[in-house]
């Protein structure tokens, strides 16, 4: 930004560098900020379809490419999204990350947990009775 005191706010879409992002929080000096591109077919499962400002016309957020940048790095262009649309790209990020740290935990963790819960030596078989009894 030209002028430091010029703040950013959430759901607006800023230039950093020459490619447009989205704001989706703003803490301190910092913001997080989501890159702002074309439709592809294959999508990520963080991919938020942006609406709610004029020039919204097949663009995605990518809230999966999150970036936590200075403020005063951002340029801010005068477009805004909408509450709607702002709460729809905050659930894709918290959903993300979320996902992020089941996928760090090791395999069978999260399902076993889930279900009866992790005993020390434990192969995921009953033992006796039929072999598809659970």
């Amino acid at each position: 930004m030209s002028n430091p005191k010029q703040d950013v706010c959430c759901g607006a879409i800023v230039l950093y560098g020459k490619q447009r992002f989205l704001v989706i929080a703003v803490r301190g000096g910092h913001c997080l900020i989501g890159p702002i591109t074309v439709q592809r077919v294959p999508r990520h499962r963080a991919d938020v379809i942006l609406s709610g400002y004029p020039d919204a016309c097949d663009e995605i957020v990518r809230c999966g490419d999150a970036l936590s940048v200075p403020q005063w790095l951002l340029t801010d262009t005068e477009a805004k999204v909408s509450k709607r649309g702002m709460r729809q790209v905050i659930s894709g990020t918290s959903t993300e990350f979320a996902a992020r740290q089941v996928e760090l935990l090791r395999p069978g963790t999260y399902r076993c947990a889930l279900a009866r819960g992790y005993r020390p030596g434990d192969k995921g078989r009953k033992i006796g009775g039929a072999p598809h009894a659970e």
